[in-house]
């Protein structure tokens, strides 16, 4: 055989408590730079973030793809959100953060694999992500 599968280990899997949507959304992103670990500059940067997807998951998902986009375009890490409106289907709000000048961890994408966002019975919300590090 010309090729062989081999196992890989470069994804990180977290799981995010939100007390609202909007907390859940907040969470997941210092969760993710958790997993960075920036090194920010005093630069302060803010960034208005609108997405839409066609669910929860997808929402949430998107999210944090479009805050990993961001942050690599501009050099930029987010600690602070301040949303302006969310639905199972539309994010709006702003981001606050840094420039940064270097990062332990890159997350190269937030992954739909074994990804999941369920409101608990307490009414608060939970999610299960996979970074593609």
């Amino acid at each position: 055989m010309p090729y062989k599968l081999r196992e890989h280990t470069a994804d990180i899997r977290l799981e995010i408590t939100g007390e609202s949507l909007a907390g859940l959304f907040s969470e997941s992103m210092k969760a993710a730079n958790a997993v960075t670990c920036p090194d920010f500059s005093s630069d302060v940067v803010e960034r208005r973030v609108t997405v839409s997807s066609p669910d929860i998951l997808s929402l949430l998902v998107d999210f944090l793809n479009e805050l990993v986009f961001l942050g690599q375009v501009h050099h930029e890490a987010y600690d602070e959100l301040r949303t302006v409106a969310v639905t199972e289907t539309h994010f709006e709000g702003v981001v606050k953060g840094r420039k940064i000048i270097g990062m332990e961890e890159e997350i190269k994408a937030v992954t739909l694999h074994e990804a999941s966002v369920r409101q608990t019975e307490k009414g608060t919300w939970l999610a299960n992500l996979v970074l593609d590090i």
